[in-house]
């Protein structure tokens, strides 16, 4: 393969996978549900230590119910924000130049 047909190959992978995720993103729009706490530890499979923690740290993406300071804030999930979320995460802890080189 010469320079230029790698050049367009990567060109073309690199519009295939953007047109990929914005195709994905109008999919789970249309199916966007709202998630109590107890519903979201299950979607994300996570304790509720560490999800209590994350919207704590305004480290995850959800809405608060309920009075401004209040002790048990009613915490609600949106799943289409939890799946963006968790692509981010995966492409935030992923580093392919880090894996080739183990």
């Amino acid at each position: 393969m010469t320079a230029l047909e790698k050049a367009i190959a990567d060109i073309v992978a690199l519009h295939v996978a953007e047109a990929e995720k914005r195709i994905m993103e109008q999919i789970s729009a249309a199916s966007d549900r709202t998630l109590t706490f107890t519903q979201a530890l299950d979607y994300l499979r996570m304790s509720e230590y560490t999800l209590r923690h994350l919207c704590k740290s305004k480290r995850i993406p959800h809405r608060t119910v309920g009075a401004e300071g209040s002790k048990s804030p009613r915490y609600l999930f949106s799943t289409v924000s939890l799946d963006k979320w968790k692509r981010e995460e995966e492409a935030r802890n992923y580093r392919p130049d880090e894996v080739s080189s183990l």
